[in-house]
């Protein structure tokens, strides 16, 4: 409020703000398909919320927030959307949302600020710059040196591609993947590897990688599918050094399959908890504090929603004590922004936007199968030894 006191503020007619407070929504899967997967996420939310209000909130205001279920369908999400904006009065939004397309245009209309999981193709969208993302899973853009770079190091000379016939998204990444090995001088061996869980005889599969020569496999499959493979080619006898998954990253897998992946790498756009280091150590603290039902508390999901709450909250603190919608959505495109040490690189908010990741952790699978270690880039600056960042690729 006004009056004379000394601590008094000028009010802020900023929607969401009040003299005190700033009023935040969350959007996820409370229902639904995939509310199991996405349940960890609402946990990294309430950490990343506690933990700022404990030091005192932003610019002076705690940080209150509404949350709403999108039961993963577009038309509910984009209630959930208008129900926190209208009703709520809320100043932007965290998505952990596989069906934020549904408010997307309502939000992009509004001007409403938003960060999130950018799991669907909009995100990498232009024209939706109020809304924000450390990484995109599908862009349109070149590809980056990163993964030729890796390859090379581990002696990589010849690769292989595996699809899955049974996925049309994998094709897109994969195809990016081979652009990067050959930049770095590892062409792809010629025929087509394809994966088919009911059909494919994985012996074959693991004779035809031995006879092409390849010692690069590049395997853009998920879970068994990975496992399966990783036997094909140990069976054959098949000379792989690296076998480059970009969706390998998952401790459940190791403690189904073990040994089967030894040597697998996969290629993450975060730090994980193996990296280990300071920013971590504030993560785990923040989860114990204020998310403790989730155990364990590094999962994938509670860690990427809370480095996303983060970057809303960056944003806010960009902005300054008082901003407009759009002051926030600028500030925030203007940020080089690396999570405090939780990306394995800085990703620039606007250079960056719905283009491929340029820096990654390269986790590779022990010779026990017990668990991943992070593979050091022998030219990284020794400060940060596992940051392996590269360039775009012309096109």
């Amino acid at each position: 409020g006004g009056g004379a006191s000394g601590g008094a503020r000028a009010a802020c007619g900023t929607p969401g703000y009040t003299d005190d407070e700033i009023r935040l929504g969350f959007v996820y899967p409370d229902s639904g398909a995939v509310a199991a997967p996405l349940a960890a996420s609402m946990s990294g939310f309430i950490a990343r919320i506690g933990q700022a209000n404990a030091a005192g909130g932003i610019h002076g205001r705690k940080l209150v927030y509404s949350w709403r279920d999108d039961a993963s369908e577009s038309g509910q999400n984009l209630e959930a959307a208008r129900d926190l904006v209208e009703r709520q009065k809320v100043f932007g939004l965290v998505e952990a949302s596989v069906s934020a397309s549904g408010g997307a245009d309502y939000l992009r209309e509004h001007g409403i600020p938003v960060a999130g999981i950018a799991a669907e193709s909009f995100w990498a969208d232009p024209r939706y710059r109020n809304m924000f993302a450390y990484t995109y899973l599908f862009t349109n853009g070149p590809s980056v040196s990163t993964f030729g770079d890796y390859a090379k190091t581990q002696g990589g000379t010849r690769a292989a591609v595996i699809q899955s016939d049974v996925t049309s998204t994998g094709g897109d990444i994969g195809s990016r993947m081979s652009v990067s090995l050959a930049a770095a001088g590892i062409p792809t061996v010629p025929g087509r590897f394809v994966y088919n869980p009911s059909v494919t005889n994985l012996a074959q599969l693991g004779q035809q990688l031995k006879q092409a020569g390849a010692d690069v496999v590049i395997a853009v499959l998920a879970g068994s599918n990975l496992a399966d493979v990783m036997r094909g080619i140990r069976e054959a006898g098949a000379p792989v050094k690296v076998v480059l998954a970009p969706s390998g990253y998952d401790k459940a897998l190791i403690d189904q399959y073990g040994q089967t992946l030894s040597g697998l790498t996969a290629a993450v756009t975060y730090a994980p908890a193996e990296v280990g280091g300071q920013a971590h150590q504030v993560y785990l603290d923040a989860m114990a504090e204020y998310a403790p039902e989730l155990r364990p508390p590094d999962q994938e999901l509670a860690f990427v929603t809370y480095i996303i709450t983060d970057l809303f909250l960056t944003g806010l603190e960009k902005a300054g004590d008082c901003p407009t919608r759009a002051q926030f959505i600028d500030a925030l495109r203007a940020t080089k922004y690396d999570a405090d040490g939780l990306l394995p690189g800085p990703v620039d908010m606007t250079k960056d936007f719905g283009q491929m990741a340029l820096c990654y952790t390269f986790m590779r699978v022990n010779a026990t199968g017990t668990g991943y270690d992070p593979v050091p880039d022998p030219n990284a600056d020794p400060a940060t030894p596992n940051r392996w960042c590269g360039h775009r690729l012309e096109q």
